[in-house]
Formats: structure tokens, sequence, C-alpha cells
């Protein structure tokens, strides 16, 4: 192996795995990453370039760089060790060299650094994937529906069925849609969006918390259209110059639709924006993350009250349209926080029957999200 690569392009290659390689596995390879520089020969010098590997077993992704390569070659190194020289060099301009004994030479200005690495040989090999169906859609979408959901997917992954995103076939007057929706028991999150080709699900879709942080880091927000493949326990996303495929976790997601409230007599409308900045001051002094908040909704204005007895208290108040008599209720203020975060719009809504009932959050003007959030009993 012997090649020349843009410094910054090395840098993102390397930083789009982080997120994959284990860095405690028992199994030394998956802290690593699979280096194959590639020539392209006579007309079909497209295949040329760096291919980057990396896998935990569980997800995989495969990335093409372009490099000038002179020799041909495959060494698997450290992943952590080799981006934290990378983003160190003081050159734009880096060679890599596979010298004697499976050592990596990486040089840029007068800085050479040499690495211990495995044979290509020795790395673990990528599962099989055999498509049953795909799905075309735009990158801001697909990033759109992971950014939307997985704030809210249960982090203690003995909760089976609630450890992951469950991805669903919606079909209705509107048209057919894929929806992904995750719960945390507490709150939920759900959205949904139009897309071409064949969408084949089976009943357990559910989408790993890690393959939800992988893709929301690999996805860009703009118009370039991405594939989504489904095979027997797998999902693969296909973008340019990259693929990223996942196993999907084995668990059955609960019927959420019967939480979801239909028939709520109170309607609050507020600007997302002022209610964001509000809450960020309440939570100053918001010791127990899970103590409840008191929102009390009035004809005007929404009173957003905190008492704590060590901190101090805080008492702020946001103009509100509602429809519907007054209304107090206690929540918890972090889980609005996260969905103001991923709203888009100007004006959010919030949904409620009565003060124990779950409230729904919408963003009035986009019907391809809602969320739902559960209150909590006031002191």
């Amino acid at each position: 192996m012997d090649l020349y690569i843009d410094r910054d392009e090395l840098g993102r290659g390397l930083a789009r795995v982080q997120g994959i390689i284990e860095r405690r596995s028992t199994h030394p390879l998956l802290s690593h990453v699979l280096l194959h520089a590639r020539r392209g020969t006579g007309e079909d010098v497209t295949i040329g370039g760096l291919r980057m590997t990396a896998t935990d077993t569980e997800i995989a992704f495969i990335g093409d760089l372009a490099a000038n390569v002179e020799v041909a070659g495959e060494i698997a190194v450290d992943a952590a060790n080799l981006f934290q020289i990378v983003r160190a060099l003081p050159e734009p301009t880096v060679r890599l060299t596979l010298g004697s004994g499976n050592r990596l030479e990486i040089r840029s200005g007068r800085s050479v650094f040499r690495l211990p690495g495995y044979p290509a040989e020795d790395y673990p090999p990528l599962p099989a994937f055999d498509s049953r169906g795909a799905v075309r859609l735009t990158e801001a979408e697909l990033r759109r529906l992971v950014e939307q959901t997985s704030f809210a997917v249960a982090t203690d992954d003995v909760r089976y069925g609630l450890n992951g995103a469950h991805l669903e076939r919606v079909e209705d007057d509107a048209g057919v849609r894929l929806r992904m929706v995750a719960t945390d028991g507490h709150r939920l999150s759900a959205a949904e969006t139009s897309f071409q080709g064949e969408l084949m699900l089976t009943p357990r879709m559910l989408v790993p918390r890690k393959a939800l942080g992988v893709m929301r880091k690999l996805l860009d927000g703009n118009d370039e259209e991405v594939e989504l493949s489904f095979g027997e326990g797998a999902v693969r996303l296909i973008r340019p110059g990259q693929m990223f495929w996942f196993r999907l976790l084995d668990g059955e997601f609960p019927d959420y639709d019967a939480v979801v409230p239909r028939e709520n007599k109170h309607r609050a409308s507020v600007r997302r924006s002022e209610l964001a900045s509000t809450l960020k001051r309440i939570m100053i002094l918001v010791q127990d993350r899970t103590r409840a908040v008191r929102f009390a909704f009035g004809a005007e204005d929404l009173e957003i009250e905190v008492h704590n007895v060590d901190r101090g208290e805080v008492r702020e108040t946001v103009p509100i349209e509602l429809e519907g008599g007054d209304i107090a209720v206690g929540f918890n203020a972090r889980y609005l926080q996260d969905i103001l975060g991923v709203i888009r719009g100007e004006l959010v809504v919030l949904e409620m029957a009565h003060p124990l009932a779950p409230c729904l959050v919408r963003d009035p003007e986009a019907d391809q999200a809602f969320f739902v959030v559960m209150p909590m009993r006031l002191d």
C-alpha cells in the first residue's frame, strides 16, 4: 500500500467510523478500521481510492475516499489512534505506506507515525445481505425521521421493545408512508415521510439506538437521494460513496396507538422559540430532572412555575392562545425541551383532555410528526 490523500478527506472518513468501533470489545479487531487501497485500471478509474470498513458485528460501514493510489494494499489499524493522529498532522497532504511487519506509516510534512496493524484476512467478515425490497427518499427526510424520534428511545437496554425505533408502513387517504416511532414509556415520538419504491417490512422492525446515532452523523440535510433496503433481520442504507448496514433488534414494539390522545378539550398554541427559551431558564432551578414542573394554561398566558426548597423558585409566563377552559398540568420539562428541539415550525400546539391525560404535541403547519408526553402529578 502506498497512497496520497487529503488530510481533511481522511479525517472526515475516520470521524464517521468512531461511533461504530468497539473500544472495549474482547475482540481486538473490532476497535480497528480496515483500509483498502485500490487502483483504477484501464478506463475504469472510478474504483480507485481508499475504501474504509468498520464493524462491531451488529452494524457495519463501508466508505470510499478519494486518494491517489500508487500501490494497492490492505491493513487493519486502530481507528481511534489513527483518527487522533490525522487530526493533528501539520500538512494538508498525507502519505500512507504499508511497511514490513504490518505497520502503517503515516507521513505529513516532518511528522512520521508508524502504527501496528493486522492483516486484512484477520478482519471480521461482513455479513451477507439479502434485500427483500428497497425504498428511495431524500437524505433530509431520512435525517428528519431519525432526529424527531431517536431522543425518545429508551436508554435501558433491558426494556425489550422500547430500546429501538420502530419502522412501519402507514397507508390512508393521503397515500403510503414510512413511519418511525420511539418511546421510553414516558414520552413518544413519531415521524413519517413519503417514499418511492417497494416497502417490505416485517412486524419486528426495531432499529438499534447505536444505529440511529450513526445514521444521524452520516446523513446530510440535502435533497440527495438515498436507498433503504430491507432484508431478513437487517437494514442497509446506501448513499453516494457509502454503505451502512445494521442488524435489527429482536423485540416487539408496543401498541402505541392506544396512548395517542384523540379527543382533547384543551388546545394551547404557543410560539416555539418563546416556550423553548422560557424552559431553558426554568430548568436552571430544576435540580431533580424527574420532578414535575407546573404548567398552568390560562386564557392568554401559560404560567410555568418551579419551587425548589434548596435552590429557590421561578415563575414565568408565555403568551398563548387557548381553546377550552383553564387547566394546570405537571410535566417533565426536559421532555418538552427535547420535542421543541426537533420541531421546525414557528408554532407548537399542546392538546390535553384533562390534567392526568397524555398531552399531544405537534406542529400545526406540518403533519409529518407528532409527540406524546405523559403527565406527572403535582405535589
